[in-house]
């Protein structure tokens, strides 16, 4: 066999057909040998595929041998875009993506991009691979010692700056951070508040009257997440003779979680005590003046403190999160319906249904949470019986 046709071999009485790719254009093949069987036992057969097969990859590799010299030339072009480094980079997201945005998500991205060049180099943004993210998150876990968890949360700003970048600069690469492999996170339950502990925290809490307890207790029957509650303005929350409520929303100075967030809340018990307290001491528009103003949101700060009296003060294991978990059982136990309880919570909806319409009214939001409170004895009362 000759030309084309020793391509050919026969196994078994079968012929196949084996070419190696050429070396110029391996990087588009996973393999570096194509090896088809021709299903004949018969030459004739076999010489006549092996000829067609051979006629379509060469026109196939001319193809992608054109296209690989078009992409050299281009780097010849005058007004071509500059390909940024990863520093670049950062500032073309910050620059498009960093308006409004809160410090936490300055800090988040350099910190990531500090790891990221530390680990690897710093390198043109499309000169990262699949791998160099893959080294990357073992570098994360071995030499920095992150969790799972963590690892997850310094890759995500990495994520996006790259989905960006690509975008925006036309590039044809793959954005190496997409897929990256993170090890199962084992979730951790915060565990909940007794009744007995609930009740107790909240009389300490409105009793002790210090911004920091005032706003454990402005949670503990609202169910809102801690930084929800240090953005609030003395414009949030209404009070009057027949309904009180507080709205949850978005501010320059704090973001929420999620569109599901924005939601307004009766007051109720504890919460209620405390927001007219807030109110009353609080010197300027923020209910949390010490961990709120106009540019940032506190929250790190006030949940490692808070976390800590809690600790020190009640002898407890749980955490500022946990008054959240404790309240989605509070609202079970009284068989409020689970649209009502995501509404109330801000957590995401859990069904097509639930994104239609405009919700709950607030007073029927009212009526369950007035019976959440028949559930344990005013707060005012135990504070009185202490």
């Amino acid at each position: 066999m000759s030309d084309q046709f020793h391509y050919l071999f026969n196994k078994r009485s079968v012929y196949y057909y084996s070419r190696r790719i050429p070396i110029d254009i391996q990087e588009h093949y996973s393999t570096r040998r194509i090896q088809i069987c021709l299903r004949t036992n018969s030459i004739d057969n076999a010489k006549r595929i092996s000829k067609k097969l051979s006629l379509e990859l060469e026109e196939l590799w001319s193809t992608l041998r054109l296209n690989n010299s078009t992409s050299k030339l281009n780097s010849f072009l005058v007004n071509q875009n500059p390909i940024p480094d990863i520093n670049e980079a950062v500032e073309l997201y910050f620059s498009l993506k960093g308006h409004d945005r809160p410090h936490e998500f300055y800090r988040t991205t350099h910190r990531a991009v500090e790891y990221l060049t530390t680990a690897i180099g710093k390198k043109k943004i499309n000169a990262y691979t699949t791998a160099d993210a893959a080294r990357f998150r073992i570098w994360l876990m071995d030499t920095k010692g992150l969790s799972p968890s963590s690892v997850k949360r310094v890759i995500s700003p990495l994520k996006a700056l790259f989905a960006l970048s690509i975008n925006e600069l036309g590039l044809d690469v793959k954005n190496p951070f997409t897929k990256v492999y993170i090890p199962p996170i084992k979730a951790k339950s915060r565990g909940t508040f007794s009744h007995e502990e609930l009740v107790h925290i909240q009389s300490q809490c409105l009793k002790i009257a210090t911004e920091e307890s005032l706003v454990v207790a402005l949670i503990s029957d609202t169910g809102m997440r801690l930084s929800e509650a240090l953005g609030l303005t003395k414009d949030d929350v209404s009070i009057t003779d027949s309904q009180a409520s507080l709205v949850i929303r978005n501010h320059a100075w704090r973001r929420l979680k999620t569109s599901s967030s924005e939601r307004e809340i009766p007051l109720v018990g504890a919460s209620l005590e405390a927001a007219k307290l807030l109110l009353e001491v609080s010197n300027n528009e923020f209910l949390a003046p010490h961990y709120c103003n106009a540019k940032k949101t506190l929250s790190n700060l006030a949940s490692s403190k808070i976390n800590k009296w809690l600790k020190k003060k009640f002898k407890t294991s749980h955490v500022i999160h946990s008054f959240r978990h404790t309240f989605r059982d509070r609202l079970r136990e009284i068989e409020c319906p689970s649209e009502l309880i995501n509404e109330l919570g801000g957590w995401s909806k859990s069904s097509i249904g639930e994104q239609y319409g405009n919700g709950y009214p607030l007073n029927v939001k009212a009526k369950w949470m007035s019976e959440l409170k028949k559930k344990a004895p005013v707060v005012t009362e135990a504070i009185q019986g202490e």
